[in-house]
């Protein structure tokens, strides 16, 4: 059985706005770290982040990248789609999940849906208390 899986279609998954802490290692031409960078995620999917950096990375360029996700760390690797500047001067990161471990993509998901249900939770919650502050 494979542990890793590799990941195709990346528009079909839900976006979760979320700042998360993340650490990305950048790697040379042969494949050896040569850099780790701290960042934060602006949105996260089953299929991809996009991140906030201060720091400039090529489109096209693979990174391993760590995510805090609640108590956990998700680690796997990823192919940098865009990179723009920001309005802040730094840098908005597209990164696309090309290989991930099997825990972790099971947590990432986990992640994901929990965020999504409380996120559904507040929102009837807040739509409930609306409706019966009005009354009948």
């Amino acid at each position: 059985m494979e542990d890793k899986l590799r990941f195709q279609d990346r528009r079909n998954s839900i976006r979760l706005k979320i700042v998360s802490p993340v650490v990305y290692t950048q790697f040379d031409n042969r494949g050896r770290a040569y850099e780790t960078k701290p960042s934060k995620t602006m949105n996260i999917s089953s299929g991809g982040v996009k991140l906030k950096s201060s720091f400039p990375v090529k489109s096209g360029e693979l990174l391993e990248i760590t995510i805090a996700l609640g108590p956990k760390m998700v680690t796997f690797k990823g192919k940098v789609i865009y990179a723009t500047p920001s309005d802040d001067q730094g840098f908005e990161l597209g990164i696309s999940i090309e290989e991930i471990e099997n825990q972790d993509r099971i947590a990432l998901a986990r992640f994901v849906i929990q965020k999504c249900r409380e996120k559904e939770s507040e929102a009837l919650g807040v739509s409930q208390g609306k409706n019966a502050a009005r009354g009948p």
